[in-house]
């Protein structure tokens, strides 16, 4: 896994919370949100509030729902690289698709068959991380902490130990 994660990765993994959270994001609107985050993520931390040509009269939980789990995922996908990387494990983006229950490829390479699992305490981490980063972001407190839940959710449903 390179440093940064790559976009279809972090598109794959945001886009099923994307559908539960944010109804006003789905088809046409994802895409454009993904591509205005991915053409300068620093920008969602340094606005640090809702704006700037994609809120055009939509609520604006629904313009800051992509771009926060955007953030968000790409700091626990660099934590779980990280965290497989000390147990010598190789963290692949299949595997972590895996973690979270995304689709896999039909016929994994042989080093992408193991299982990547993270432990309670490491749940709790990715929980951090992801309402601090969404808190960063300008995502209210009370949404950050839903959005938080719904990612650890996502991962101890699609294959991660409670």
């Amino acid at each position: 896994m390179s440093a940064d994660p790559d976009e279809a990765l972090l598109r794959d993994l945001v886009w099923p919370l994307v559908r539960e959270f944010s109804p006003a994001e789905r088809d046409e609107l994802f895409p454009l949100l993904s591509a205005a985050y991915f053409a300068d993520p620093k920008a969602f931390a340094r606005n640090g509030a809702v704006g700037g040509p994609l809120a055009f009269g939509l609520p604006e939980l629904a313009v800051i729902v992509t771009p926060a789990l955007l953030a968000a995922m790409s700091e626990v996908v660099r934590y779980v690289a990280t965290e497989a990387a000390l147990k010598g494990v190789k963290a692949t983006a299949d595997g972590i698709r895996r973690l979270f229950g995304i689709g896999r490829r039909p016929n994994p390479a042989p080093d992408e068959t193991a299982p990547l699992t993270l432990t309670a305490e490491q749940w709790r981490e990715v929980r951090r991380i992801v309402e601090r980063v969404a808190r960063q972001g300008g995502v209210p407190a009370d949404q950050a902490k839903l959005i938080a839940d719904a990612v650890v959710g996502q991962g101890q449903v699609g294959g991660g130990p409670a």
